[in-house]
């Protein structure tokens, strides 16, 4: 994600750095040097049986704005979902952290059930690093093998689903807390409440990861956009004249803007500069709980690079 304090807009129309403009440059540079062949041609051998009415790309430009309109906002709604949803999983984790300490309760605060709350407190922590590694395709070994003992993080690195073994590995904490006295079976509802809603948090991210906008309509729209931009200077050049290059330029690059934006933002959980920072929220939950549980562990927060945070 860009994180940037506010500029004088001026210095907006210069900024190139983490914008769509990166990977749309060449489209737009295509489509004004064609705009600028057909231009010469038509004006110094003045061929007018090429060129075409503005009508059919007014009505086509309308119908184009509308359906970029639509896939990006159907674009923005999967980022924004998968916000909330990361939102939720940094509230769920603290949840689940302070009832390690108020819900997990003996008779003695002995060593044993210490060792068992920061042990419980660490295997939320991975559960979160190992949920991003999974998002991402990561190998989450280097994030989670600092808050899980060596079994438990081989039998986490040796199944398919990560996160869905350490939610396995939480459950079976509870279990035994139960068996050993230190959870009250009416308060097991509770803290399994919150594992239960880890889950939904994981499945609600893996359903936007996996389920990209219908191919179809993506290729459509990409197939009208650069149709549409190549034959437009034969609709502009009578209008126009000699600026037609830069009426196609700006035009181009509105379209192909769009278009690229509502690519970019569609997967929201990546490492492209507009994706979501997955490894900062991850960060912030590992230093919230460290708190929580007095370790002297607690790393530092993570800090922009060249205004990015991953």
């Amino acid at each position: 994600m860009i994180v940037k304090d506010k500029v004088a807009w001026p210095r907006l129309l210069f900024y190139f750095r983490g914008t769509s403009l990166e990977r749309t440059w060449p489209r737009v540079l295509v489509v004004t040097v064609v705009s600028v062949v057909v231009t010469y041609v038509e004006l110094y051998y003045n061929i007018e049986k090429y060129t075409l009415t503005t009508t059919p790309f007014t009505l086509i430009g309308i119908a184009l704005g509308i359906f970029l309109g639509f896939r990006n906002n159907a674009a923005y709604d999967r980022f924004w979902e998968g916000r909330k949803l990361w939102g939720a999983l940094v509230n769920t984790a603290r949840t689940l952290a302070r009832q390690a300490y108020s819900l997990i309760d003996g008779a003695h605060d002995d060593k044993a059930l210490q060792q068992f709350r920061e042990a419980f407190v660490r295997r939320v922590i991975a559960f979160v690093h190992a949920m991003r590694c999974h998002l991402r395709h990561e190998d989450p070994a280097a994030e989670i093998q600092k808050f899980l003992s060596a079994a438990d993080c081989s039998a986490v690195l040796a199944s398919t689903h990560r996160p869905l073994t350490i939610l396995q590995q939480l459950g079976r904490d509870l279990a035994y807390a139960r068996n050993q006295g230190w959870l009250h079976e009416l308060n097991l509802p509770f803290i399994d409440a919150q594992l239960v809603e880890l889950s939904n948090i994981l499945g609600a991210c893996e359903r936007i990861n996996n389920t990209p906008i219908p191919f179809t309509y993506s290729i459509l729209i990409h197939r009208i956009v650069a149709v549409y931009c190549l034959f437009l200077p034969f609709g502009l050049v009578e209008i126009s004249g000699v600026l037609t290059p830069i009426v196609v330029l700006f035009i181009s690059y509105a379209f192909f803007e769009l278009d690229a934006i509502g690519d970019e933002i569609e997967n929201p959980f990546g490492k492209d500069p507009n994706d979501l920072p997955l490894s900062t929220i991850s960060r912030t939950i590992e230093i919230n709980l460290l708190e929580l549980i007095n370790s002297p562990e607690k790393p530092e927060p993570l800090k922009p690079k060249n205004n990015i945070l991953l």
